[in-house]
């Protein structure tokens, strides 16, 4: 059932109580008025009949006059009664019957012409008729017999209830009516609003609402409005927010395949090196090793006193023993063999060591933790390369007179190892170096390959310092 007719069903329901108590108001009403009407209508009645009655002592004394006088005309009381009730015929709203004294019939008050033929329902008339009692009044040789009749005035009562009731029903059908339109166009805008929500819900966020004369739908229309666009313009922020969400998954998943694919490419480059450096040592280092034999063994000899051929041994001699250390120093820098025999504190020490004695001018201090020796290959030889390209770059590119090389661990979840070297070298001033640009893009490549983070540290003329840090994978010891 919709609002109009539960309004209209409302207001009907309310007219109809309203009827009710009016109706039962006015009807008690009536039935008080008619019996005070019909009560005074019967004792004005009894006091006019009552004033024209003789008395019972004038009525023997007027007998005994005319019996005492024989030569008096005779009197007879009914006859004179009735030719004055037919005289007077109704006394208001009563029926007057004159009986004798053997309860004959005399006379009877003739019919009311009011309204004549008409009658009020039973049922009203027993609602608003009184119990008025039948009078008889007792006069010389009979009697009269007073009878209330309250017909006349329970039929105006019943003309003027139905005339209000038919005035009320035409008033209360042309206010529903009324009620009923005016509702109509008062809540014609429910329309509009019901469609909208309905393409709300059917996802059209660009449906509006337009501006209403009443105060009230003028409202939800403008608050409607507000939660559209606000709608609208949080479904646009979140498909932007769903789509910089996928790219930054899509830059994870592509970033961490890179990181993949580096340290893959880093695993593969250290298995080469390795087997380069395995294939000079067992093959090229065997050779020049022969052949410095060889020619050690010739300028040895004695008796041979060619000096030419002399001279010519030792240059052999010093060309291999040249290349030898060339070799083993190709095979320092392809594999460190510290890594895979003593372990990373061994390995950086060796690296510093080695640098120590390639630039003498330079102080080079390192400080280690203990319990550094038991972590993944590929950890250890990132460590190592990183310390080895800071150890290069600031000996090539800083122009430093002192490096500090510190590894600690960093306890958490997970347990960091942090790589930290500075020196008080130039400072990365100005453009960097072609070669040192690649040497720091190898570094940060190489830690991020395993999850790992790097920051710089750099003044002009202050010097510059690496903090790498690495997540640990500890291999079996």
């Amino acid at each position: 059932m919709n609002l109009r007719l539960r309004v209209s069903l409302t207001i009907s329901v309310i007219g109809v109580a309203c009827v009710a108590v009016m109706a039962y108001m006015l009807i008690d009403y009536k039935r008080k008025s008619i019996d005070q009407e019909i009560e005074a209508g019967t004792r004005v009645a009894i006091q006019l009949l009552q004033s024209i009655l003789p008395s019972p002592v004038e009525s023997a004394v007027r007998g005994e006059t005319a019996a005492s006088e024989e030569t008096a005309p005779s009197t007879d009381p009914l006859a004179s009664m009735t030719e004055y009730l037919s005289n007077v015929g109704r006394v208001r709203a009563n029926e007057v019957r004159l009986f004798d004294s053997n309860n004959n019939l005399l006379y009877e008050s003739p019919p009311s012409e009011y309204k004549q033929g008409r009658w009020a329902p039973d049922w009203f008339t027993a609602l608003v008729a009184p119990g008025a009692e039948e009078v008889r009044l007792p006069i010389a040789q009979g009697s009269i017999l007073i009878t209330p009749d309250s017909s006349r005035s329970v039929l105006d009562a019943w003309d003027e209830l139905w005339q209000f009731s038919l005035f009320f029903l035409i008033f209360f059908l042309l206010l529903i009516v009324a009620v009923f339109l005016i509702l109509g166009h008062t809540l014609k805008p429910m329309k509009d609003i019901v469609k909208a929500l309905s393409e709300i819900e059917q996802g059209n966020y660009n449906v509006r609402l337009h501006s209403y004369r009443l105060p009230e739908f003028d409202a939800i229309s403008q608050t409607f409005n507000r939660m559209t666009s606000s709608l609208q313009h949080a479904l646009i922020e979140n498909a932007r927010l769903a789509e910089e969400e996928q790219q930054r998954l899509a830059a994870e998943l592509e970033l961490e395949q890179n990181r993949r694919f580096t340290q893959l490419i880093q695993v593969k480059l250290e298995e080469e090196r390795r087997a380069i450096a395995r294939e000079l040592h067992d093959e090229l280092g065997q050779c020049v090793t022969a052949i410095k034999t060889i020619g050690t063994a010739i300028a040895s000899r004695d008796h041979d006193s060619q000096n030419e051929t002399r001279q010519n041994a030792q240059t052999i001699v010093e060309v291999a023993s040249h290349i030898y250390d060339v070799v083993h120093a190709m095979i320092r820098q392809l594999r460190p063999s510290a890594l895979d025999h003593l372990g990373l504190n061994d390995a950086i020490t060796e690296l510093v060591a080695q640098y120590r004695h390639q630039h003498p001018q330079m102080a080079i201090d390192l400080t280690s933790e203990d319990g550094l020796d038991n972590f993944d290959e590929n950890v250890n030889i990132t460590v190592y390369r990183v310390v080895q390209e800071c150890l290069t770059n600031a000996v090539k590119h800083a122009e430093a007179t002192r490096i500090n090389v510190a590894l600690a661990m960093q306890t958490g979840e997970p347990e960091l190892l942090v790589i930290r070297v500075s020196d008080d070298g130039k400072g990365m001033e100005g453009e960097i170096a072609e070669n040192q640009r690649f040497g720091i893009v190898g570094i940060k490549e190489r830690v991020q390959a395993f999850g790992g983070d790097v920051r710089f540290e750099s003044d002009p003329g202050a010097g510059t310092t690496l903090i790498a840090t690495l997540p640990l994978h500890r291999g079996d010891s």
